[in-house]
């Protein structure tokens, strides 16, 4: 093995989540999550607040927003 190889580690399960929260400072402290419609649609990101409920990325969106009923969509 290559001595100078290097491996990183990058959380990108939350970046648009934070992305968000730093376009819209409103969103911090507050669990975001970023995804599809509420009906049919799965979370693409959902910021650490939002973990904190239980969600992560992959899972129905409408099942992210019963375990967090005050989490925010962004809407773009």
């Amino acid at each position: 093995m290559d001595a100078s190889r290097k491996i990183i580690h990058i959380d990108m399960d939350a970046f648009y989540a934070s992305v968000e929260q730093r376009d819209h400072p409103e969103y911090q402290g507050q669990p975001l999550v970023v995804g599809g419609n509420r009906s049919r649609g799965v979370v693409a990101a959902a910021s650490y607040e939002a973990r904190q409920f239980g969600i992560r990325s992959a899972m129905a969106m409408n099942k992210a927003y019963n375990s967090a009923r005050n989490a925010i969509r962004p809407s773009r």
